[in-house]
C-alpha cells in the first residue's frame, strides 16, 4: 500500500468529514492512521491495509457504535459519519481501492505505561476498574451479531487446537511439557465447553496496550478499551481471561490481581457458575496460545529479536500458574449469584 502523506490525509478529512486542523501520523503495524487536532475535537483518520475486507471493518465500526450507545460510561472510540452519512468509505487512493473511516481520538495512557508507577493501593483500584471496563464490554456486546465475526481468526481460542504442531518448536523442555499438558486438557474439554459455555461476539484483545487509563485523576481508572481488530465469535469468558492474562504479568501477586479484576467484572456483568469454574483453564489456554503463536512466528521469522522478547512475561506467568490450584482465582466468587 502506497504511503499517504499527512497533508493528503488532512485533505481527505476535509473533503469527506469537513474536519480541519493539524495532522500527524500515528504508528501502525499495517494500516495508516493519522491524528487530527481540530477546534471541534481530536480524531483519527484510519486508512485500512488492503488485506482488510469491508465486512471486517463494518464489524468493528458497528461494535463501537453499539457500545457507545449501550455503555456510555466508557470512552469508546466514536465512529464519525461522513458528510454523505456513511460510517465507512471506499475510496481510490494512489491507484488502489482503500477503506477509510474516522473515529474520535481517545485520550489517556495505556495500561502498560501507567501500571509500573503505581503503589499497591492504586494498583488494586486500577485492577477493579479494568474488570469493570471489560464487564461493560461484554455487557454492551450482549446479543450483538455480525457475519464477519464468524471469520477464521488466529487468536480465537476455538482455533487453539490447530497450533498443536508448534509444540515441538518450544525449545525449553519444561515449558514444552506444560504447554503440551494444558493443550491436551483444553482439546479434551472443548466439545463439552462448546455445548455448555456461552458463545458471543468478543473484543478478544483487552491487552495492556489496548486498555486506556485516564490521566490527570488522583486515582487512575480505566477509561476506554480500543483496537477492535481482533473481534471474533468465541467463548464469552475469553475477554475476561485475556484481560487477566495481560494484567497479571505486571504483578508480584498475580492471583490477587486476577481476583480483583474478576470482582470488578462481575459487578458489571454476571457470568454463569460454569464459566467461573473454568476461568483458570481459559487463562492457561490464552497463555499457551500466546506461546504457540510466538513459536510459529519465530519459526517463520527467526531473525526477528522482538518476537521472543515479548514472551518473557507470558512464559513466567504460565510456569507460575501451572502449579496453582485452579480454584484460586474464581473460588471466592462461586457462591455469589450469577446469571
Amino acid at each position: 500500500m502506497d504511503v499517504l502523506t499527512p497533508d493528503e490525509a488532512l485533505q481527505l478529512a476535509d473533503r469527506h468529514w469537513h474536519i480541519r486542523g493539524t495532522v500527524s501520523a500515528l504508528p501502525s503495524y499495517a494500516d495508516q492512521n493519522f491524528r487530527i487536532r481540530s477546534a471541534a475535537g481530536e480524531y483519527v483518520l484510519k486508512v485500512a491495509h488492503p488485506s482488510w475486507s469491508r465486512p471486517d471493518l463494518e464489524l468493528e465500526n458497528l461494535a463501537m457504535m453499539t457500545l457507545a450507545a449501550r455503555e456510555p460510561g466508557l470512552h469508546w472510540p466514536q465512529v464519525q459519519r461522513a458528510t454523505d452519512g456513511q460510517h465507512l468509505l471506499t475510496l481510490p487512493i494512489h491507484g488502489q481501492t482503500c477503506h477509510v473511516r474516522m473515529v474520535s481520538f481517545v485520550p489517556g495512557c495505556t495500561y502498560a505505561e501507567v501500571i509500573e508507577g503505581l503503589g499497591p493501593a492504586q494498583r488494586e483500584i486500577l485492577h477493579a476498574s479494568l474488570g469493570r471496563a471489560v464487564g461493560l464490554l461484554t455487557r454492551g456486546l450482549q446479543g450483538f451479531e455480525h457475519p464477519a465475526a464468524d471469520r477464521r481468526h488466529d487468536w480465537n481460542l476455538l482455533r487453539l487446537p490447530e497450533l498443536r504442531g508448534e509444540i515441538s518448536g518450544i525449545e525449553d523442555e519444561g515449558l514444552r511439557a506444560i504447554v503440551q499438558a494444558h493443550l491436551d486438557a483444553f482439546c479434551a474439554h472443548l466439545p463439552e465447553w462448546r455445548k455448555r459455555l456461552p458463545i458471543a461476539v468478543l473484543h478478544n484483545d483487552a491487552n495492556d496496550l489496548n486498555v486506556i487509563v485516564a490521566v490527570g485523576d488522583d486515582v487512575p481508572r480505566v477509561s476506554a478499551v480500543i483496537d477492535f481488530g481482533d473481534m471474533c465469535t468465541s467463548f464469552r469468558l475469553a475477554d475476561l481471561a485475556i484481560a487477566c492474562t495481560y494484567a497479571m504479568q505486571h504483578e508480584a501477586d498475580p492471583m490477587a490481581c486476577a481476583r480483583t479484576i474478576v470482582g470488578g467484572y462481575l459487578a458489571a456483568c454476571p457470568l454463569q457458575r460454569a464459566e467461573l469454574e473454568h476461568l483458570h483453564d481459559f487463562i492457561l489456554a490464552r497463555l499457551c496460545h500466546s506461546v504457540l503463536m510466538a513459536t510459529r512466528a519465530h519459526r517463520e521469522d527467526p531473525d526477528n529479536p522482538f518476537i521472543m522478547v515479548s514472551q518473557r512475561g507470558v512464559r513466567a506467568l504460565l510456569r507460575h500458574l501451572a502449579d496453582i490450584d485452579r480454584g484460586a482465582i474464581a473460588g471466592p466468587f462461586l457462591e455469589s449469584s450469577h446469571d
